[in-house]
């Protein structure tokens, strides 16, 4: 009886293991790479000007995934979104508090860095930047939806 209970636990607990794979680090660079010819595509640098722009472009997006990183250290948006009718008042408003405090520190970031991104390439490109930056996050979200929509 052990070894059935056993077998049945091991089995049950692979599964599991199966059913919800963790994402490949490998799909972050991707992402990231087609992200910065996205970009590069869009912004339509020169050699002179990609020199100015990523590296300021990798300093923008180290301080926003910091941003974003402690984000997840928090409460969990889907952990919220489940137990949003069992929350106690005080811990709605605290979520609620702590997400406007981070996408206010986003949106000074961004002021912050318009001017860095102006400075490397002019108000043009650092405009089309964040516009181009707004049509990547859409690209990829549809693309997405129709990886998931061809899955079911």
């Amino acid at each position: 009886m052990k070894k059935i209970i056993t077998l049945l636990a091991v089995t049950l607990f692979s599964l599991n293991a199966f059913a919800q794979p963790e994402r490949a680090p490998g799909d972050y660079k991707k992402i990231e790479a087609y992200k910065t010819k996205f970009i590069t595509e869009e912004l339509d640098l020169s050699t002179e000007e990609a020199q100015k722009f990523w590296p300021v472009y990798n300093e923008y997006n180290k301080k926003l995934q910091e941003i974003f990183n402690d984000r997840m250290e928090n409460m969990s948006h889907r952990e919220v979104r489940d137990k949003w009718d069992e929350l106690s008042e005080e811990q709605l408003e605290e979520f609620t508090l702590q997400e406007l405090e981070n996408q206010k520190k986003i949106a000074e970031l961004k002021i912050t860095y318009f001017s860095k991104f102006k400075a490397a390439v002019g108000s043009r490109k650092a405009a089309t930047f964040f516009r181009a930056e707004m049509e990547f996050r859409k690209h990829l979200m549809e693309m997405l939806g129709k990886r998931r929509g061809r899955k079911r």
